[in-house]
């Protein structure tokens, strides 16, 4: 199966760390198309974060304030140390000259030269761990199609913030891996797996420890559709909600409750 990454940056704990994982699996990846803009990141992570936790992972990442709480990289040296994994914090362009993976710069995902790209290259799956928003174009390029990863259980929890949503109404949370089709967070369900969560978790703890189950889930539907065994649930629109942002006050909330965990919370997230 030919595998793509597009990535939103040449560093990016995610897409390094999937990389790694899919070799290790004997499904190395064709290419990765990096997307190298600074403001898709930021914006990626404003939307998904807001702009407090996000100025406060900038200041982190260059080590102006130290981290209070376990962050991405924490996780993702766990991960990697527990199933022997090397390399996974490797720039993507130095992995992917060391690993025989074509690395290419590109303007957008959404590109003519993109697009044709992947489809010369006969792309079955593209992976998505950055680079903006995909258009019709590039989601129909790819033979199987885009494949995302979802902080939240679909289709209840669409859109924006689904981890702080499912904490405040106590279901579950986790990931959920679905192909991009033009709707929101709409396309065919593939599978879904939980966050673990443990005392002491806080929102960004938990943000932080879902891309490591990203990851892992990935790598997991990748080789499972490559040998077949994989199937497509298609979602009916009435079916869920879609989520926005959510307001200070209610992310105040969550925080207390995780502080606080009641029976019901340990049992819903731990065991569901």
């Amino acid at each position: 199966m030919n595998v793509g990454i597009t990535s939103s940056s040449n560093f990016n704990l995610d897409a390094s760390t999937l990389v790694c994982q899919l070799i290790a699996r004997a499904n190395k990846p064709t290419c990765i198309l990096s997307v190298e803009s600074a403001l898709h990141t930021l914006t990626r992570h404003i939307r998904g974060a807001g702009v407090r936790a996000t100025a406060k992972k900038i200041l982190q990442r260059y080590q102006v304030t130290p981290a209070r709480d376990k962050d991405d990289r924490h996780y993702f040296s766990e991960y990697a140390a527990a199933i022997g994994l090397a390399g996974w914090d490797s720039r993507l362009s130095d992995l992917s000259h060391k690993e025989g993976i074509e690395y290419v710069k590109a303007d957008s995902v959404n590109s003519e030269a993109t697009v044709a790209y992947v489809r010369k290259k006969e792309i079955d799956i593209l992976v998505n761990a950055g680079g903006g928003i995909f258009k019709a174009d590039i989601i129909g390029a790819p033979r199987i199609g885009i494949l995302n990863a979802h902080m939240g259980l679909l289709p209840a929890f669409r859109g924006m913030n689904v981890l702080e949503w499912s904490l405040f109404y106590e279901e579950p949370i986790g990931v959920t891996s679905h192909l991009i089709e033009r709707g929101k967070d709409t396309g065919d369900i593939l599978a879904f797996k939980e966050i673990p969560l443990e005392e002491g978790d806080t929102i960004a703890t938990l943000r932080a420890k879902s891309l490591v189950v990203s990851v892992a889930l990935m790598a997991e539907c990748i080789e499972s559709l490559s040998l077949g065994r994989l199937t497509r649930t298609k979602q009916r629109p009435q079916d869920g909600k879609q989520y926005f942002v959510m307001h200070p006050r209610l992310k105040a909330i969550v925080e207390s409750r995780l502080k606080h965990p009641t029976q019901q919370m340990h049992q819903t997230s731990l065991h569901a």
